[in-house]
C-alpha cells in the first residue's frame, strides 16, 4: 500500500487493504445490468430534478432543515437559542466553501516543529471526517428514502420516486468514478454541493449548506451538524487549529471519506449494537465522548476497529459500555 506524504494523506492511507475491499464490495452493485439501470436512472433524475423542484424550493429547504433537527434535536435547541444559524438553499451553482482548503508543505513543517504530535491530530481528524461523510450519506439519504415519503408526496407526488432513483444510483457512481472525482476535487472543479461551518460575531456559528436538490441538501446539512459537533474537539490553539483544518477538511479528501467512511460507521454500529442496553440514539453521545479523547487514544480505537483487532475492540466496547450505563 503506497503511503503519501502526510499532508496529502486521505483516510484510505490509514486503512488495511481488506477493509477497503470490503467497503467497495458493500458499496457497489455486483450485477452489471442492475448497475447500468441504476446509473441510467441517476443520470435521468439529475437532469429532471431542477425543473420538478422549482415550484417547491422554499418548502423543500424548510423540510430539509426539519429533517436534520429530528436527527439532531440538540442542534435545534442551539438554533432556537440563537447560537447557531442555519442557511440552507437549493441552488444549481453553489460555488464553494469559504474555509481555506490549501496549505503548503512548508506551513505543515513549521506546525510540526512546534507540535510534534501533529500527524496524530491529522489522523484523528481524517477519521472524524470519514464518519461525518458516512453519517451524512447513510443517515441523510436513508432518512429521505425511509421516513419522508408522505411529507414529500404532500408537496409533490413526483418527487419521492425520483429521490429514490438518485439514492439507489449514487453509491455506484462514487465508487466507479472515484479517481476522476478526486482529480476534479483536487483542481477545485466539479463541486455541486457543499456545507461550511462559519464563525460569526458574538460567538455565533452559521451552518451554510448549498445543494442542487433536496436529498443532497439533507446530506450537506447533516455534514454541517457533524462538523459543528466535532469542531468542539479541535485544538484550542488558533494556529494549530487552522493548520489542522486546512490540511484535512478539504474537498479532495471527501471522495474517500464518503466511500470508506460508510464501511467504518457500519462496522462501528455493528459493534455497538451488541452492547447490552444500547439504543441507536446513544451513538451520538458515544461519538462525542470519543471525539474528546486525546488523539493517540482515539486513533488506537479506530485502528483496532478497522483492523478487526479483538483486544482493541474490547477496549472500545468497555469505553462505550460505560457511556451506555450513564445514559440508561
Amino acid at each position: 500500500m503506497a503511503i503519501r506524504r502526510i499532508y496529502e494523506a486521505p483516510v484510505g492511507d490509514y486503512l488495511p487493504d481488506e477493509f477497503k475491499q470490503q467497503a467497495r464490495q458493500a458499496g457497489t452493485t455486483q450485477d452489471r445490468q442492475e448497475k447500468m439501470q441504476k446509473m441510467g436512472n441517476l443520470m435521468r433524475v439529475m437532469q429532471e430534478l431542477p425543473n420538478v423542484e422549482r415550484a417547491n424550493k422554499t418548502e423543500l429547504e424548510e423540510l430539509a432543515q426539519e429533517a436534520v433537527f429530528r436527527i439532531y434535536p440538540a442542534l435545534k435547541q442551539m438554533v432556537d437559542s440563537g447560537k447557531v444559524i442555519i442557511d440552507a438553499k437549493i441552488i444549481a451553482n453553489p460555488g464553494g466553501r469559504q474555509t481555506p482548503q490549501n496549505i503548503s508543505p512548508r506551513e505543515i513543517e513549521k506546525v510540526k516543529e512546534k507540535n510534534p504530535n501533529f500527524s496524530a491530530l491529522e489522523k484523528k481528524r481524517h477519521f472524524q471526517n470519514a464518519q461525518t461523510q458516512a453519517r451524512a450519506w447513510t443517515d441523510g439519504f436513508n432518512y429521505v428514502s425511509l421516513f419522508m415519503e408522505d411529507e414529500l408526496n404532500d408537496i409533490n407526488p413526483a418527487l419521492y420516486n425520483k429521490y429514490r432513483d438518485f439514492t439507489k444510483g449514487i453509491s455506484d457512481f462514487y465508487w466507479d468514478n472515484a479517481d476522476m472525482l478526486e482529480r476534479m476535487a483536487s483542481m477545485g472543479a466539479g463541486r455541486i454541493a457543499y456545507c461550511d461551518v462559519l464563525p460569526m460575531e458574538g460567538g455565533k456559528v452559521k451552518i451554510e449548506a448549498r445543494a442542487p436538490h433536496f436529498p443532497l441538501l439533507v446530506h450537506e446539512l447533516i455534514k454541517g451538524a457533524e462538523y459543528y459537533k466535532t469542531a468542539h474537539s479541535l485544538p484550542k490553539d488558533p494556529e494549530l487549529r487552522k493548520a489542522l483544518i486546512k490540511s484535512t477538511d478539504t474537498h479532495k479528501h471527501e471522495i474517500q471519506n464518503m466511500n470508506f467512511g460508510r464501511q467504518l460507521v457500519n462496522v462501528m454500529r455493528s459493534i455497538l449494537s451488541k452492547i447490552n442496553g444500547y439504543k441507536p440514539y446513544m451513538e451520538i453521545h458515544i461519538s462525542t465522548q470519543m471525539d474528546n479523547l486525546p488523539e493517540d487514544e482515539y486513533n488506537e480505537f479506530m485502528d483496532a476497529i478497522v483492523n478487526n483487532d479483538t483486544q482493541g475492540i474490547n477496549e472500545f466496547v468497555k469505553f462505550a459500555e460505560n457511556i451506555v450505563r450513564q445514559l440508561k
